[in-house]
C-alpha cells in the first residue's frame, strides 16, 4: 500500500494553488508547506501527494499520477477545476473500456506536463 508520492514541479508556490484546486473534488486538502515542498492528502483513507522543487537544479521530468475518485461526477469536477486553474486538457471525462470494464476517467496536465488523472474502475453508464 503505498501513503504518499512525490511529484516534482518547477515552482511549489505557484503549483500549490494550482494542486488545491484541481484535487478538491476528490477530498484532498492542503496539509503542510514549506518552501521547497507541500503536502495534499485525503482525510478519508490518509493517502497523500508532496509536491516538491527539482534538487541540485535538475529539470523536472512529467510524470503520471491517477488519483481514485467516488463518483463521476467528481471526476467531472476534477477536470473543469484543472482547465479553469490553467491545466490542459488530456483527455475529457469519459468511459476508457480499452483500460478495462467500468473505467472512467479525465486527465489534465498541469503546467509542468505532469500527466494527474482521476479515475474510476466500477463506472456503470
Amino acid at each position: 500500500m503505498i501513503d504518499h508520492i512525490g511529484l516534482f514541479v518547477a515552482d511549489v508556490a505557484k503549483r500549490a494553488d494550482f494542486y488545491e484546486k484541481l484535487l478538491a473534488p476528490l477530498g484532498y486538502v492542503k496539509k503542510v508547506a514549506y518552501p521547497t515542498a507541500v503536502c495534499f492528502a485525503n482525510d478519508e483513507d490518509g493517502d497523500g501527494i508532496w509536491l516538491e522543487s527539482p534538487k541540485d537544479g535538475n529539470p523536472v521530468v512529467p510524470s503520471h499520477v491517477a488519483f481514485r475518485a467516488k463518483t463521476a461526477d467528481a471526476i467531472k469536477a476534477f477536470h473543469e477545476a484543472g482547465l479553469a486553474a490553467g491545466g490542459t486538457d488530456n483527455g475529457k471525462p469519459g468511459p476508457r473500456p480499452n483500460y478495462g470494464p467500468g473505467y472512467y476517467a479525465a486527465f489534465v496536465h498541469d503546467p509542468d506536463g505532469n500527466n494527474i488523472e482521476a479515475m474510476l474502475n466500477d463506472y456503470q453508464a
